[in-house]
């Protein structure tokens, strides 16, 4: 079920949707209201009722001065003291004192707050000091033009009018004596008096030098001699104000001057004997319900419940990653409380915010939360279940002028620019905002969130209380809309890229109003113009891409700086300026094809195109490259002279760490760069025999600094890059692929001079794989070597092989043609016209084959086994349960079978592989090779007779393909004299694991239809897992 959000369930008050409320709108002034010049929403008692919430606090305030006035018998007293901290509702309560006193029939709500039976039927005379209004150096203008300096001066004109100053006009200066007691009880009369007194600590530091003390000196004998005054006055009250936090202790910018004015009223209380009742309007448990009672039009409650309910069942899904819980907490109980204004947003605003000199509590977060709720209402951001502290944004213009002209905050506002939010006309966007554009594309503002909250989490006047834990961030950001791995994703950002997140290892996180480490290394970057970039980033690039396996051409810009020799093979790293790939539509550069076609400076045509692969930029990672670039001049610079050792000490070290992370970085980058590989094969480009392959991320991250290793991969991978220990190609595929087969003979430069120009040939390193390949076909009775007078095939004893001119390589049937082979053997052999090879006996005796063998006789190869005679018909039995099986071409047979098992969902346990044909070695090879599989071959009914009949030979076969092999070139022997010939051959492979596939055995296919099987005739059976 959704959740329901804030939309749906709230209406703010109409000022506060249409932006209409100013900040006097806010500031509760109790001299204006006396003189209805206040606001409308002071000024209005209806109004103002309307938007206050009738705490405890005020109740309690009310009735205690009613009391007083009606000489009630339930009466606390005559002084009341109005606690609370800077700005957290005294001046308020004293506004709502005055309304009720003296205009109660024009409060409609008025039974909310006080009982009005219980009201004085005489007119109340109010008088009132406000030390945010008074002038104590030039006097502030009263009734009948009358200029009071002091309290008891103001006091005295409201009491008495301006006769009443003049009865103290030669007290009313800084210096002089206050008038006493008698006079004071003269100015109160015998009538109902409401006296107020508010902001005495602002009165106190308007005065400057000595005149301070001296006001601090007048203020106690004034304060015991009106005590004296209002008690002995049984109509009279006194209420007046003090911004004290818990346990008596101030935290707001009047500390010091509210401590003063406490101390004052102890003594008194210690001196007079007067008891003195302390009040408070507004507890700290009540705060959050004044400001929704003003922001609020209306709040649907009979539903809060199911966002409580949300909101509970993530806090205890999260548990491990939000701050333990205290025993008084109650995280549902608040947020149920205060909807929609999130528990933690209160407690921030009101024990860190409200620390600073200018935040007046309650009409500051007032003014906060005005803009951000009109803020939100105007953009109606999805998703939001609850109003969040990161929900307050600096970049809004009222918002950022609350911060840095009111709260005097300019100091973080090259911070808040860089790394918070900007302000529209200040031009492009700060960190948090880039990370929310480029990062959470679509989701949640996951940077802003992060650093918003921060950033209010910085701003307290005591150090202590400055920025928060990781722990304590998640439970200011986690919400039902809110994914908390996102929310890890922007811290991290947000710390690596920010440049004022304090960075000196402090376990909280908070911003600074000095750079950190990011920026001076970003200034330092700043200093390094474009050439001194690319001149480093071009070394770096041919550091990477040195000399290992492949042969390193840098930035060619004609084809005359590529050899075309048979040195190498060739690397070509292309200049990432101009010639660079787009990875969403493949290209492949003119540059590149030029110098893949051309030789020289003439346009000559390269012969060796197969010895010369390319590596070239990627055109989106350019831009990284470059910035890692930067960084590490910026780092490497940064480790040196007088600029390290100007830094603090765990800078110095960050600065060695990054060091050793922008080098890994920078080669990174690089590498991720260039990952663009073309290499020769035919088929993507038909006018040009060059093929793409991209290095995956993946890839590319391996191994900083030795690119060559990724492009080494990917030809690896694509099977276009032989090393010297590979396996070689099997002789019948090499000489298919050669002009060998079709020539019948070749010199070995000649057959490797093909590998060098080729691209339908790998890529060869070194000339071992050839001469293995060439080894192999002889020993299988393919191939005939012949250098000067030796002579080598299969049955001779093996000798070197030399890559020249003068080495011959002769097809076995061209060897025969042109009488190379067989070379001269004694009369006898001649005569009978057959080659005499030998096997090996099952004792170790060898023993020569020649002439009919008698059935049945067996002789041993290695592992293997030879019947001569006997055996079975060689047929499989049908398949059964589990089994399917295809008799077509090979391409054919084995897409049906793919098709079958991937329908199936099966995997394949076993292979059986038969063919009848004289091709039935060819499979051998590629079989063998056959990932995860154990293969074995049986031949059967392979048999060869002259046709005169004098010699025929039969036999059975069952070992591996490495003893199968020892027996190929003898059959292919004998079967290319003529006659008559016979072979059925099976290949058994078995799969540890049973194969499976998530590409339709697309890649399996492909592996069994190389070496020009994909036409051959066979009988492929598979044997299935259990469903």
């Amino acid at each position: 079920m959704n959740t329901p959000n804030i939309y749906e369930l709230c209406r703010p008050r109409a000022d506060v949707l249409e932006g209409r409320i100013r900040d006097e709108d806010f500031a509760a002034d109790l001299s204006q209201v006396l003189k209805g010049t206040a606001p409308e929403l002071y000024k209005n008692p209806a109004l103002f009722f309307a938007n206050t919430h009738p705490t405890k606090g005020l109740r309690d305030l009310f009735l205690a001065v009613v009391d007083r006035l009606t000489s009630s018998s339930s009466q606390l007293g005559s002084i009341l003291r109005l606690d609370t901290s800077y700005g957290g509702g005294k001046t308020h309560a004293l506004i709502g004192l005055n309304h009720i006193l003296t205009a109660a029939d024009q409060i409609p709500n008025l039974a909310e707050f006080i009982d009005p039976a219980r009201l004085p039927s005489q007119k109340v005379t109010v008088a009132a000091f406000d030390g945010e209004n008074a002038d104590p150096m030039n006097g502030r203008r009263m009734e009948g033009n009358v200029l009071a300096f002091t309290p008891w001066g103001e006091l005295a004109v409201q009491l008495a009018g301006p006769a009443g100053y003049e009865r103290i006009r030669n007290s009313d200066r800084l210096g002089a004596s206050p008038p006493g007691a008698e006079t004071l009880r003269e100015l109160i009369g015998d009538r109902p008096v409401l006296i107020l007194i508010d902001e005495l600590s602002i009165y106190l530091r308007k005065i400057k030098g000595p005149a301070a003390g001296q006001a601090a000196e007048q203020l106690t004998p004034f304060l015991t001699d009106l005590i004296k005054a209002v008690n002995s006055s049984p109509q009279a009250v006194l209420v007046f104000t003090l911004a004290l936090g818990k346990g008596g202790q101030t935290v707001d910018a009047y500390g010091e001057e509210n401590q003063r004015i406490d101390r004052i009223f102890s003594e008194l209380q210690s001196v007079t004997g007067r008891q003195i009742t302390a009040l408070t309007p507004t507890s700290e448990d009540e705060t959050v319900q004044v400001l929704t009672r003003r922001l609020f039009e209306s709040i649907d409650h009979s539903r809060v419940e199911e966002v409580v309910q949300a909101y509970q069942d993530l806090w205890s899904r999260t548990a491990e990653a939000l701050p333990p819980l205290g025993q008084s907490d109650d995280r549902a109980a608040n947020l149920r409380k205060g909807y929609p204004l999130h528990p933690e947003l209160i407690d921030t605003l009101m024990q860190k915010t409200s620390t600073l000199e200018n935040f007046q509590r309650v009409r500051g977060m007032l003014r906060l939360l005005a803009q951000t709720l009109g803020q939100l209402w105007r953009e109606q951001p999805p998703g939001v279940t609850a109003v969040h502290l990161h929900h307050i944004d600096p970049g809004n213009t009222r918002i950022r002028l609350e911060l840095s002209t009111k709260l005097g905050l300019q100091a973080f506002i090259p911070a808040i620019r860089a790394d918070v939010s900007t302000t529209q006309g200040e031009g492009g966007n700060a960190l948090a905002q880039r990370l929310d554009a480029q990062e959470f594309t679509g989701m949640e503002p996951y940077g802003s969130m992060a650093a918003r909250t921060v950033l209010f989490h910085s701003l307290a006047f005591n150090e202590p209380l400055k920025g928060l834990s990781r722990l304590e961030l998640n439970y200011s950001l986690y919400a039902p809309a809110v994914d908390p791995a996102f929310v890890d994703k922007a811290v991290r950002l947000l710390q690596e890229e920010s440049e004022y997140l304090d960075d000196s290892g402090n376990s909280k996180l908070r911003f600074l109003t000095d750079a950190n480490l990011n920026q001076m290394v970003r200034k330092r970057e700043g200093q390094f113009d474009l050439e001194s970039v690319r001149e480093e980033l071009n070394r770096r690039i041919g550091t990477i891409f040195a000399k290992q396996r492949l042969e390193p051409v840098l930035f060619p810009s004609s084809p005359a700086e590529i050899p075309d020799d048979t040195d190498g093979p060739y690397l070509a790293v292309i200049h990432w300026e101009g010639h660079t790939v787009e990875q969403a539509s493949i290209q492949l550069p003119e540059l590149v094809q030029r110098l893949f076609k051309e030789k020289g400076d003439n346009a000559n045509v390269r012969l060796n195109r197969n010895n010369l692969v390319f590596v070239c930029a990627d055109a989106l990672q350019v831009d990284d490259m470059l910035r890692k670039a930067r960084t590490y001049l910026a780092l490497q610079q940064m480790q040196q002279g007088d600029l390290f050792a100007s830094l603090q000490s765990h800078q110095q070290d960050q600065v060695k760490e990054r060091y050793g992370q922008a080098q890994q970085g920078f080669a990174l980058a690089v590498q991720q760069c260039y990952r663009h590989v073309f290499y020769p094969e035919r088929g993507q480009w038909p006018e040009v025999p060059l093929t793409h392959a991209a290095i995956t991320v993946t890839n590319a991250s391996s191994e900083p600094g030795v690119g060559q290793k990724q492009v080494e991969r990917v030809l690896r991978e694509a099977r276009e890059l032989v090393l010297a220990d590979d396996a070689p190609p099997a002789p019948n595929y090499m000489a298919d692929k050669t002009p060998l087969k079709r020539m019948g003979v070749m010199s070995t430069r000649d057959l490797r001079n093909e590998y060098y120009r080729d691209p339908a040939l790998p890529i060869l390193l070194g000339d071992e794989v050839l001469k293995k390949c060439l080894r192999m076909g002889l020993d299988q009775g393919l191939f005939v070597y012949k250098e000067g007078d030796r002579l080598e095939s299969q049955g001779l004893p093996p000798g070197s092989i030399s890559i020249s001119e003068d080495g011959k390589v002769y097809m076995m049937e061209k060897a025969l043609e042109v009488s190379v082979w067989p070379p001269k053997t004694s009369a006898s052999a001649a005569e009978s016209g057959v080659d005499q090879p030998t096997v090996f006996g099952g004792e170790g005796v060898t023993t020569p084959v020649t002439g009919r063998e008698e059935m049945g006789t067996t002789f041993q190869v290695g592992l293997g086994s030879i019947s001569t005679g006997g055996g079975g018909a060689g047929v499989s039995p049908p398949p059964g349960p589990g089994v399917i099986e295809r008799t077509d071409n090979v391409k054919t047979a084995l897409t049906q079978l793919a098709q079958q098992v991937s329908s199936s969902g099966q995997g394949i346990k076993s292979l059986t592989w038969r063919m009848n044909s004289g091709d039935g070695f060819l499979p051998m090879a590629l079989l063998k090779a056959e990932p995860d599989a154990t293969v074995r071959v049986e031949m059967m009914e392979g048999g060869w007779s002259s046709g005169d009949g004098n010699a025929e030979w039969s036999f059975d076969f069952n070992g591996t393909p490495e003893e199968a092999t020892h027996l190929r070139g003898f059959i292919e022997g004998q079967w290319r004299r003529g006659g008559e010939r016979s072979l059925d051959i099976t290949y058994q492979l078995r799969y540890e694991p049973p194969l499976r596939w998530d590409d339709g055995g697309e890649a399996w296919i492909t592996r069994l239809t190389r070496a020009g099987l994909s036409a051959q005739t066979a009988t492929i059976r598979l044997e299935l897992t259990n469903p």
